[in-house]
């Protein structure tokens, strides 16, 4: 962990460090920024117990009603979406805390990468809610140790487009929006998160965490939200 806190220091707090990366998705410029923390409504509808076509329909409407296609979920967000067992943790707490930044727009757009790199994991989690079919990169830090970026609910074509060690540039589309329930069963999205550490856990890798384990797994996976910079960073994380 001293060395994923090296790099973190070293790199993430400099507001600059990514200031010249290509987008990960090309959005319209208006898009808007999500709640869907616990007890959230749109639409004055609840978030909660819909499936992902009513899901998405609500999130549509939401950014019809906007102007725009392109929806933003936020970093850090306690939300009571993760309503199966995979997200258990024992038979005490369920994970409920985001550990990346959502995209929602529609399936089939293009998703790049954001810096040069390699691809270290290639996968579909097929469970339920999980990521569907995912990639992650590995980029270089400039330090001794290198970071990643995970890119969840894409399309399955990604998994015979890329192999792993397949170097990929800044700029180059990777993969898809994927669509349900192939990608995980959820609303079209991107799921993007940084990675300090994998810990060797591989393509099992979580996108929510505990709450009584938020510190430890946010210190993993800090904000992404430099990647995202038409909209200010504390409107993409979650206080």
């Amino acid at each position: 962990m001293a060395g994923s806190l090296l790099i973190f220091l070293a790199v993430f707090c400099n507001p600059m460090r990514f200031s010249n990366a290509a987008p990960v998705v090309s959005t319209d410029g208006k898009a808007i920024v999500l709640d869907l923390s616990t007890g959230s409504r749109l639409r004055d509808r609840a978030v909660v117990n819909l499936d992902a076509e009513q899901l998405g329909r609500l999130i549509d409407e939401t950014m019809a009603d906007a102007g725009t296609g392109f929806a933003f979920g936020r970093y850090a967000e306690p939300r009571d979406l993760y309503d199966n067992e995979h997200f258990a943790d024992g038979d005490s707490e369920n994970r409920t805390v985001h550990m990346g930044i959502d995209l929602f727009c529609v399936a089939g757009t293009p998703v790049s990468a954001p810096l040069d790199g390699t691809v270290e994991l290639l996968a579909n989690n097929a469970r339920r809610l999980d990521y569907g079919p995912m990639v992650v990169l590995c980029h270089e830090s400039g330090f001794d140790e290198p970071f990643f970026t995970l890119y969840g609910h894409l399309g399955m074509e990604v998994l015979d487009s890329l192999r792993v060690g397949q170097t990929v540039n800044a700029g180059q589309q990777i993969a898809t929006i994927g669509s349900p329930p192939q990608n995980g069963d959820w609303p079209p999205h991107l799921h993007f998160q940084l990675i300090l550490d994998l810990k060797d856990l591989g393509v099992d890798f979580p996108g929510v965490a505990c709450k009584s384990q938020r510190e430890y797994w946010l210190g993993l996976s800090p904000s992404p939200a430099a990647f995202f910079p038409e909209c200010a960073p504390e409107a993409l994380e979650y206080s």
